[in-house]
C-alpha cells in the first residue's frame, strides 16, 4: 500500500479569546508547571505561511508474530526518503563504545540508586525511591540528600525525568540482566507506585491510583546504600502546607503504607505523556522480565498506571485529584471554586475540544489504549499537529513538549496493543517532525541550543517506537549524546562518597545540561537521557529502514560494558 500526501499549513487567524491557565516552568523544574496556555485575555493572531513539506511516504503492511500477546516487531514497513549516506559501521561502533565506556566509568546505575530516595526498607515500611532534584551535603562518610525549606513550592514535573530514567534502566535490565540496573528499576517502579499510593487517605480510601505531583515521608532516616555506604534522607524542608493556583500541599496523617506523608496534589498533565510513553516497556518487563522483585515491582506499577489511565478515561478524560481530607474531585469541574477559570485545563484533555475538536486527541486515545488495551471512542487519524498544537505553542513554549510526547506515547501504546492506527500515527509523526524542524529558526521560546537539544532527544525517543531516522538526524543524536559525555565525564559527584568530594554543602546532585546563555548557549542530553542506548536496543519497534546511530550488538554483548 502506498500513502501519498502533501502537507500544507494554511494561513489562519485565531479568534479564540477564552484565556487559559498555564501549568508553569521548564521540564523537571521544582516550582512551576508549564502547561497548556492558549493565550492571554485578548484575541491572538497566529499566521503561518503556506508550506509544502511533503515527500511521499511508502508503506507496506506486514504481520509479525505476537508471542505472549506482545509484538516482537513492527507490523509494517515504513520509510522516509533520505539521500545522505549512512554513518559508517566503524563510526557507529566507536560511538557505542564511547557511550558504554562512559556509563561504566561513572557507574551510572549506581548513581541512579545513590541519588534517588524515598523510604528505605530498613524502616520496616514498604521501600521506594524517586527522582527528586534537590540538594546534598557530606559529613565524613555520611551523605545527606535533603529538600531545602520551601514553604510555597517544590517538586513539580518530577515524573518527566523519572519516566525517562525508569524506561532506560528497565531496558538495560531486560537487555543485559545487569543486577544494578535491575535494582534501580525495582526501586523506581516502586517510586512510581508511591506517587499514587502515597495519596491514599487512610485505610478506607478506595482510590489508590490517583497520582500526586509528589509525596515525601513526614520523617527522616539514615540507612546504608545498596553497596554499604551511609546515606541519610531529610525531607523536612517540604513539611509545610501551601495553596497555589495549580496545586496544594498537605499532610495525610494515616497513610496505610507509610503513616504520615506530605502530599502535593493535583497531578497536572505536563508529566503524563512521559508516563504514558513508559507504559510499553513496563508491560514487557512485567510479562517477560526474569522472575523476582523487579518484575513484581514493575507489574505493580503497571497495574496502578493502567488504573490511573482508566480513571482519566472514565472521568471524561480528566485527571482527578484529592483534597486535604482525601475527598476526590476533578479540578475545574467538581466542587471547585476555580471552575471554568484556571484549574480545568491543567488536568483535562477536553478543555478545548468544543473549539478545536481534535485538540489533545493523542492524549485521549493514548489513555484509552493504556486503560483498555484498545481504542474506545476516539479517532485521531494521523495524530498530526492541528490548530491547538500551534496556538498552544505560541502562547506557552512548553506545550510543544506536551504535544510531541502525547503523540509518541499514543504511537508507542498503539504498537504494543497491535492497534492498526499505529501506521497512520507514524505518518503523522513524520509531519510533526517536519513542522518542528521548520520552527527552529523562528520560534522565540527557547535558545537555539535548547530547542535543538529537545528536538533531537524527541527524535531518538520516537526512534525507539518505529520512527525511521535520516542519516543527518542520527548524526545529530550522536553529536548531542557525545557532547554530554565530553561535558560530564569529569563531573565530580557521580559518587558522592568518592575520595576528593569535600565535606559540607555541595549544591545540586544533578549535572548540568547546558552552559552559557542566549545564542551563545550550548546544550547536550541531560542526565535522565544518558542510558537511552539501552531503550533503543531493547525496543522491538526500532525501524530497520532508518539510519543506525548505535550498535546494538555491542550493547547486548556480554562484557561490552
Amino acid at each position: 500500500m502506498r500513502i501519498e500526501r502533501r502537507r500544507r499549513l494554511a494561513t489562519w487567524r485565531t479568534l479564540v479569546a477564552l484565556g487559559l491557565l498555564a501549568c508553569g516552568g521548564p521540564s523537571g523544574s521544582e516550582g512551576t508547571d508549564s502547561g497548556a496556555d492558549l493565550g492571554a485575555d485578548t484575541p491572538t493572531e497566529a499566521v503561518v505561511a503556506d508550506a509544502d513539506a511533503g515527500p511521499e511516504t511508502a508503506v507496506e503492511i506486514g504481520a509479525d508474530a505476537t508471542p505472549d500477546g506482545l509484538p516482537d516487531g513492527l507490523p509494517f514497513s515504513y520509510s522516509r526518503p533520505d539521500d545522505a549516506p549512512p554513518i559508517p559501521d566503524a563510526e557507529v561502533q566507536a560511538f557505542t563504545r564511547k557511550v558504554l565506556g562512559f556509563l561504566s566509568q561513572v557507574r551510572y546505575f549506581d548513581y541512579v540508586l545513590y541519588t534517588t530516595h524515598g523510604v528505605d526498607a530498613s524502616t520496616g515500611k514498604p521501600d521506594w525511591q524517586f527522582w527528586y532534584n534537590e540538594r546534598f551535603r557530606r559529613d565524613g562518610d555520611l551523605v545527606t540528600f535533603y529538600h531545602p525549606e520551601n514553604p510555597n513550592d517544590g517538586g513539580h514535573n518530577l515524573h518527566i525525568p523519572l519516566s525517562r530514567v525508569l524506561s532506560a534502566v528497565l531496558a538495560a535490565w531486560l537487555v543485559t540482566d545487569d543486577a544494578t540496573a535491575g535494582l534501580a528499576a525495582e526501586k523506581l517502579c516502586k517510586g512510581m507506585s508511591a506517587s499514587m499510593q502515597g495519596m491514599v487517605h487512610g485505610a478506607a480510601d478506595p482510590l489508590p491510583h490517583l497520582m500526586a505531583r509528589n509525596v515525601v515521608p513526614a520523617w527522616n532516616h539514615e540507612f546504608l546504600t545498596h553497596d554499604g555506604k551511609r546515606k541519610a534522607v531529610d525531607t523536612s524542608g517540604w513539611w509545610s502546607p501551601y495553596t497555589r493556583w495549580n496545586c496544594e500541599r498537605f499532610l495525610y496523617e494515616d497513610n496505610p503504607s507509610w503513616g504520615p506523608v506530605w502530599v502535593t496534589s493535583l497531578r497536572s498533565k505536563d508529566d503524563v505523556p512521559y508516563i504514558f510513553r513508559l507504559v510499553p516497556v513496563l508491560r514487557y518487563a512485567a510479562a517477560k522480565g526474569p522472575e523476582g522483585a523487579t518484575r513484581t515491582a514493575c507489574a505493580d506499577a503497571l497495574s496502578l498506571l493502567e488504573a490511573f489511565a482508566k480513571d482519566i478515561v472514565d472521568q471524561g478524560f480528566r485527571i482527578r485529584t484529592k483534597d486535604a481530607l482525601g475527598k476526590p474531585f476533578t479540578p475545574g469541574y467538581t466542587d471547585d471554586v476555580q471552575a471554568n477559570n484556571k484549574w480545568g485545563d491543567i488536568s483535562s484533555f477536553t478543555w478545548w475540544d468544543v473549539v478545536i475538536p481534535q485538540s489533545e486527541c493523542n492524549a485521549r486515545r493514548g489513555a484509552e489504549l493504556i486503560a483498555y488495551h484498545s481504542p474506545v471512542s476516539q479517532d485521531c487519524g494521523r495524530g498530526e499537529p492541528n490548530k491547538y498544537d500551534e496556538l498552544s505553542f505560541i502562547s506557552n513554549g512548553y506545550n510543544k513538549h506536551i504535544c510531541r510526547y502525547f503523540h509518541v506515547a499514543h504511537l508507542a501504546n498503539a504498537l504494543v496493543n497491535g492497534d492498526a492506527a499505529a501506521l497512520a500515527l507514524l505518518d503523522g509523526l513524520d509531519e510533526r517532525v517536519a513542522i518542528d524542524e521548520g520552527l527552529a529558526a523562528t520560534q522565540q521560546h527557547y535558545s537555539s541550543a535548547d530547542y535543538e537539544r529537545d528536538l533531537v532527544l524527541f527524535l531518538v525517543q520516537a526512534h525507539a517506537y518505529g520512527f525511521p531516522l535520516k542519516a543527518a538526524e542520527a548524526r545529530r543524536i550522536q553529536a548531542l549524546y557525545g557532547k554530554a559525555i565530553d561535558e560530564l565525564a569529569a563531573w565530580p559527584y557521580w559518587d558522592p562518597w568518592a575520595e576528593g568530594v569535600p565535606d559540607g554543602e555541595l549544591g545540586g546532585y544533578r549535572p548540568p545540561s547546558c552552559k552559557g546563555e542566549g545564542e551563545q548557549q550550548e546544550c547536550w542530553f541531560g542526565v535522565d537521557a544518558l542510558a537511552q542506548v539501552f531503550e533503543t536496543c531493547w525496543s522491538p519497534f526500532v525501524n530497520p529502514a532508518g539510519a543506525r546511530w548505535v550498535d546494538c550488538e555491542l550493547v547486548r554483548a556480554p562484557g561490552a560494558r
